[in-house]
């Protein structure tokens, strides 16, 4: 066996500058070379080293086996091996929902609990010099101001909470960090961010396709840059961008079937409600275990199970969870038991819960009709009314904005407004999210919501969820199940 380092993303002024020392002219510094090898592997006895070799010699037969085999053949796959890096500053927060919702990349985004916030915000482009630009630039001044209030009192509160554990600096910073956590909720959808992206070529053609369809004209801006970035440096791998007819067709269609439902929107509905689960869950993780672990077919494994006592379950369960470190993921056989809840949750708690992309989630508009997430520490400096009116303010300008620019409608809201989410796991995914959202160190808001989920499957699936619990506590609660260990 040999394995070779073939490649690795770096930074582009690191290649640029080792371009610009070696003279180099030669236009074969293009991901597409990884890609062209790598699809000749199936059908060239060559080695993969000399396959590479070739395709940087050969940058235009490379990129015509690209195209070939990507939108000739349908062999997508190939595009996965260009990997690209992008810096994206001055995004709203809004428009970062919908470029993080996609599954297959990565993104790390700038924090509102850990930077103070200095008031910079998007103007829509579709307000621009009309009648709502000046009054949006005031509401949005309104939210930034109580931002600040709100930071300033929570943190004198905590200080003088807390002046005898205050030690270090870092002491002071976590305090900041908690004020700036909870202050945070009347700031706008439209407060500038910042985030890094790492996506592979076949996923960013999928998603510059979507954002050109996107009813925000921010998000089609980016779409227009992230392809000027890409299309010179592999126009081979990337290249059905444009919207699809399908696309536009399926939207009109579904939101025109949507109008059919009645009923009331009020803010007293649940803000975790279980649609759907594995209603013998026990059983059919002991069944996929079993499956998983022998030669029998799935009726045999069914079956057997069916017929082992509620100890015996337990005693097999722990024997697949025996040892498992924190860190560690529970079986895969786990992906075979699932659950639906219905959340209604804050922007602040979705901007964590849409992190979790291998789930599947259904994500309305936002509706202020559904009320807003109060942080309890607003409510304990006596800051409420000053929170409420604020929001009041916000949803007042909201109404008669969302008539005249109902597609930049939502920018002024803030990330105290809630949405209702539909969200699909299972269970070993859900073991993931339980254990990073209720860790004593996850944002108040998210942790809510896990706990609700957490306390749901332990009552209905005692054992499947035998070890379900933030990762900060997971020593204790392991030591419980396995006293022995």
């Amino acid at each position: 066996m040999n394995v070779t380092l073939a490649g690795y993303n770096i930074d582009s002024s690191i290649i640029e500058e080792l371009k610009n020392r070696a003279g180099w002219t030669e236009d074969n510094v293009t991901p597409e070379t990884l890609s062209a090898s790598y699809a000749r592997i199936s059908r060239d006895p060559a080695d993969i080293g000399e396959l590479r070799k070739i395709s940087r010699t050969e940058v235009a037969k490379s990129r015509k086996s690209n195209e070939t085999i990507i939108f000739g053949l349908g062999h997508s796959s190939v595009a996965e091996h260009a990997v690209f890096n992008f810096d994206i500053t001055g995004i709203s927060r809004l428009a970062t929902e919908e470029v993080q919702k996609f599954r297959l990349a990565s993104f790390t985004e700038k924090s509102q609990r850990y930077i103070t916030l200095d008031g910079d915000f998007i103007m829509p482009e579709e307000i621009k010099n009309t009648p709502y630009a000046e009054k949006f630039s005031q509401v949005i001044k309104m939210q930034n101001d109580a931002y600040f209030t709100l930071f300033e009192a929570l943190k004198e509160d905590l200080f003088a909470k807390n002046a005898d554990k205050i030690k270090t600096k870092r002491d002071a910073i976590d305090l900041e960090t908690k004020a700036k956590e909870d202050a945070r909720y009347i700031v706008a959808l439209a407060t500038k961010s910042q985030f890094g992206m790492t996506v592979n070529a076949r996923s960013l053609e999928n998603m510059l396709r979507q954002f050109n369809s996107s009813n925000l004209a921010e998000v089609r801006e980016l779409s227009a840059k992230l392809f000027e970035k890409v299309k010179s440096l592999a126009p081979s791998l990337i290249k059905y961008v444009e919207p699809t007819k399908h696309e536009a067709a399926k939207k009109s269609a579904l939101v025109q079937a949507a109008l059919a439902v009645k009923g009331s929107t009020n803010v007293n509905n649940c803000d975790f409600s279980p649609v759907s689960y594995s209603k013998d869950a026990d059983t059919e993780l002991v069944t996929a275990l079993l499956y998983a672990y022998s030669n029998q077919n799935f009726a045999n494994c069914l079956n057997h199970a069916q017929n082992m006592s509620f100890e015996a379950k337990e005693t097999l369960i722990k024997q697949a969870l025996a040892s498992k470190e924190s860190f560690e993921k529970v079986d895969r056989a786990f992906e075979t038991i699932d659950y639906t809840f219905e959340l209604i949750v804050s922007a602040t708690n979705y901007a964590q819960l849409k992190r979790h992309r291998m789930t599947t989630q259904l994500v309305q508009d936002y509706d202020p009709k559904l009320g807003c997430t109060l942080p309890e520490s607003i409510k304990a400096i006596g800051k409420e009314a000053f929170f409420n009116e604020t929001i009041n303010k916000i949803n007042d300008f909201h109404y008669d904005f969302a008539k005249a620019f109902p597609c930049s409608k939502n920018y002024i809201l803030s990330n105290a407004h809630r949405r209702r989410v539909l969200i699909k796991i299972n269970a070993r995914e859900l073991y993931h999210f339980i254990s990073l959202r209720d860790d004593e160190h996850a944002q108040w808001d998210i942790r809510n919501s896990a706990k609700e989920a957490e306390n749901f499957v332990k009552s209905v699936h005692p054992l499947t969820s035998m070890l379900l619990c933030g990762k900060s506590s997971y020593r204790e609660h392991f030591s419980k199940i396995f006293p022995e260990k």
